[in-house]
């Protein structure tokens, strides 16, 4: 995405379980996954290296990429920045704290966000600095235009001076007694931060935090404040003048950014948000079917449910191809056409965690165990 131009124990307590409710949807809970059924291999792809880190990887951790590089952390406190034409450690530093979410990454520092609420920032293998959140964050933080920005679980948002870690500004835009412990929507659109509050979409500016504008993707629904929960998660398409995007299991749909108002809406579960383009959107529910829909209409195009339970990851979109990771770390390669399987690549038989990324044609992903692979089309 664009950078920018230079210009309550309640709380904790629900996020706990949503989180657990997040992680038992993503893999299927006591589901029994479908087993893998044999395919004509349509589409060549060669791994073209692998590097081990040193820890394992949690579920709200990401890569992040700049250029030919990609950023990556484990829960044990390594962060490290990888080449993606050679799998080469550009460097690598070690977080005295666990890390709970990352990594954010500008091409030179990247940005991890730990157990003990601090946000911390490192470059060519040493911590910068480290400042303390008044509140825990499950998203990676955001580097950008000279500033590192932090969305708070609580409904905050904070940026601070990426050279000094010195505080900018600190807002608020709504309070909630219950938590979604999964990366939120926190991106860069020319000029302007796009993140999800709650179950809105809100557009905000940059250098002072003030609200432009925001609006709903869904009015959230029932009796109970779980049943109520309705976050934008992380992953949004830009398609012209629309957003489209992810209520958490609740629906999928497009906003119109010149009005301001939702063009449509499909119900749909889990939480891995949807990767597209101004055609077609894909995205994957909370039982692993993969579903293609028409971004100006969302009429269904297909879906494909032969990885049923088997804990698929948010999709890449690759060529003619979409690429899935899954919960025993293959990668498995679909058409856009109808979501045949066209290749399947086996890893280091750990979940896949997060999205895997393409950088430089080169298709990166990494497993639970703190293995990077990559891949490219032949």
């Amino acid at each position: 995405m664009t950078s920018f131009k230079q210009s309550g124990w309640r709380a904790v307590t629900m996020a706990l379980l949503v989180a657990t409710a997040v992680g038992c949807a993503s893999n299927g809970g006591n589901r029994e996954p479908k087993p893998l059924q044999a395919f004509d291999s349509l589409v060549s792809v060669a791994q073209v290296w692998k590097t081990n880190l040193d820890g394992e990887v949690g579920d709200a951790l990401r890569l992040a990429a700049s250029g030919q590089l990609v950023a990556s952390a484990t829960t044990d406190g390594v962060v490290a920045v990888v080449d993606t034409e050679t799998g080469a450690l550009v460097w690598q530093a070690k977080h005295a704290a666990r890390i709970v979410a990352g990594a954010g990454f500008d091409g030179e520092r990247v940005g991890v966000l730990d157990a003990d609420n601090h946000l911390s920032v490192f470059a060519k293998g040493k911590l910068l600095w480290s400042v303390g959140l008044p509140a825990r964050s499950y998203t990676p933080p955001l580097i950008a235009g000279g500033r590192v920005f932090v969305l708070l679980s609580d409904r905050r948002l904070a940026a601070f001076d990426q050279e000094t870690g010195a505080r900018l500004w600190l807002r608020r835009y709504g309070d909630s007694a219950l938590v979604l412990a999964n990366p939120g929507l926190l991106t860069a659109v020319g000029n302007t931060l796009a993140v999800g509050l709650g179950e809105k979409f809100a557009a905000v500016n940059p250098d002072n935090g003030a609200l432009l504008w925001a609006t709903p993707l869904v009015r959230p629904r029932g009796a109970e404040d779980i049943e109520r929960l309705a976050d934008w998660v992380d992953g949004a398409v830009f398609a012209g003048t629309r957003v489209c995007g992810q209520a958490f299991q609740n629906a999928i749909g497009c906003l119109d950014l010149s009005t301001r108002r939702v063009e449509w809406t499909v119900p749909f579960t889990g939480a891995n948000g949807v990767v597209g383009d101004q055609n077609t959107l894909y995205a994957v529910d909370a039982a692993s079917r993969v579903s293609a829909y028409e971004t100006a209409t969302g009429q269904s195009k297909w879906t494909q449910a032969a990885l049923t339970f088997r804990g698929i990851t948010p999709a890449l979109l690759l060529g003619q191809t979409i690429v899935v990771g899954d919960y025993e770390g293959y990668l498995h390669w679909l058409s856009r056409d109808d979501g045949r399987v066209m290749a399947r690549m086996p890893t280091d038989g750990s979940p896949i965690v997060g999205k895997p990324l393409l950088v430089n044609g080169t298709a990166v992903a990494i497993t639970q165990r703190g293995s990077l692979f990559a891949w490219r089309p032949q």
